[in-house]
């Protein structure tokens, strides 16, 4: 069984992040989307052979990714020409799935729990799709299952009136069945092959339909506000350590420092990740703030919040912010500035790369 990890779409919904890099490689906890997927296939299941659809960026997924080997994964990529549908994504992949079944994931899902137990039910009984189902607040913004009992009766996508409030997280199983399912549907109002539409096509024709509630976390990082629920979450996982240096500052709450920081007269309230070759003096973090590789951040104060690397930050106060790669905050400087003191009002912020805020 191999994995079909989607990567397409434009990400439209994390502009301006997007403009520069695809959402899948945006960084969470100072690493890439991706790799934590990567990572969490590798430990929490037994499949090894990867398929990763991509769209016209191809060539930066192959630089970021490779071939897998960092991972103990064996990556190969299939190139979709157009953003027509996930269906179509999946069909466009055909080949390289070849006659056995695939586990489906989507690029910018990232999932809590392990799925082991799952991939023997679906070989077991030899089913045709196991869809893994998450009870959400807003199901109109989801495809959406209707159950009775055991049984999977309908799927829709996005509906106006949602007969239940359980949603299809980007997660799927399927056998080559779903090809026949795909070539049967046709584009829906949007222009596009729906996978709810396919699977629907399954359950007409009668095939082996079951599905799964999750009872871990799964999270849709496709929006601003799931990116940094993201980082919460992944923040809650990070082992404290200290590998760079810390003075005159109180630290409390759990950090990860990397090597080659320096913590200076500052307080910490993590959980707090700060990568490797940070300056942060003068400030307030956290809790709830992952700070890249070679950020620089004094006189501010700082929380639920991410910055990308190379983000340079004097003199402001931020939350529930994005801060792009290299970016350049500056506020006004005050004289009688402490660590504990904001140095303005907080702003929340949206800065893409190599933005500017003075």
């Amino acid at each position: 069984m191999k994995v079909l990890l989607l990567c397409g779409g434009e990400g439209t919904r994390l502009r301006p992040f997007t403009h520069s890099i695809p959402k899948q490689l945006l960084p969470v906890v100072n690493k890439p989307i991706l790799y934590h997927i990567l990572e969490w296939v590798a430990t929490r299941t037994s499949l090894r052979e990867m398929v990763l659809v991509t769209g016209e960026n191809q060539r930066i997924f192959q630089q970021t990714v490779g071939d897998g080997s960092n991972w103990g994964l064996t990556i190969s990529y299939v190139y979709q020409p157009r953003p027509l549908g996930l269906a179509h994504a999946v069909l466009t992949a055909e080949a390289a799935l070849g006659k056995d079944p695939f586990l489906m994931y989507l690029g910018d899902n990232l999932l809590e729990e392990s799925l082991q137990e799952y991939l023997a039910v679906f070989e077991k009984k030899r089913l045709d799709c196991l869809l893994f189902l998450r009870k959400v607040p807003d199901p109109e913004n989801y495809g959406i299952a209707e159950i009775e009992d055991d049984r999977v009766l309908r799927v829709m996508e996005k509906p106006e009136k949602p007969p239940s409030n359980l949603a299809l997280s980007g997660l799927y199983l399927f056998s080559p069945a779903i090809f026949q399912s795909i070539r049967n549907i046709s584009p829906s109002a949007r222009g596009e092959l729906e996978i709810t539409d396919a699977i629907q096509n399954l359950l007409d024709r009668k095939k082996r339909v079951e599905y799964r509630l999750l009872t871990g976390w799964w999270l849709d990082t496709g929006s601003p506000n799931a990116l940094l629920e993201a980082n919460r979450r992944l923040l809650q996982k990070v082992t404290p350590v200290s590998l760079g240096r810390i003075i005159n500052s109180q630290v409390g709450g759990g950090l990860h420092l990397e090597k080659e920081s320096l913590i200076e007269n500052s307080k910490i309230n993590g959980p707090v990740y700060i990568g490797t070759g940070c300056l942060i003096k003068d400030s307030t973090i956290g809790p709830w703030v992952t700070v890249g590789d070679g950020g620089t951040v004094t006189g501010s104060t700082l929380k639920n919040s991410i910055l990308f690397s190379g983000v340079r930050m004097e003199n402001y106060a931020l939350h529930q912010s994005i801060i792009g790669h290299r970016a350049l905050l500056a506020g006004k400087h005050r004289s009688d500035q402490t660590a504990a003191l904001p140095p303005q009002p907080f702003s929340r912020l949206l800065l893409g790369d190599d933005g500017v805020v003075s």
